[in-house]
């Protein structure tokens, strides 16, 4: 689930997640995480070692989105980028959000 505009609640089996995007510059942000498991997944055996290799997966996926979104930001201030048109198909909730985004920052009242 996804609050505009920049929080983001993930629930995947017994995890959850939230995200919190914080920006820091014109380019540039820190994103804050926190995360719930169910109580029954602390109880019993192995229970530490679920958590722990839980948490060591959960920071892979992260380290592996923060290079993609690092090589997005490079290819756009590649001089031979050029924008395009949303894919409706696929991009749809990505146009919702940019362009709630466009309005609210360029909206004057």
């Amino acid at each position: 689930m996804f609050l505009y505009p920049n929080f983001m609640i993930n629930r995947y089996g017994p995890w959850m997640d939230t995200n919190l995007v914080v920006p820091t510059g014109p380019e540039t942000c820190v994103v804050v995480f926190e995360y719930w498991l169910e109580t029954e997944r602390l109880r019993g055996r192995g229970a530490e070692r679920f958590v722990a290799e839980s948490l060591k997966a959960s920071e892979v996926v992260q380290r592996e989105d923060e290079w993609l979104c690092e090589k997005v930001q490079e290819g756009m201030r590649s001089p031979v980028w050029r924008p395009g048109r949303y894919v409706a198909a696929v991009e749809g909730a990505m146009y919702n959000f940019h362009r709630k985004l466009w309005e609210d920052m360029t909206d004057d009242e």
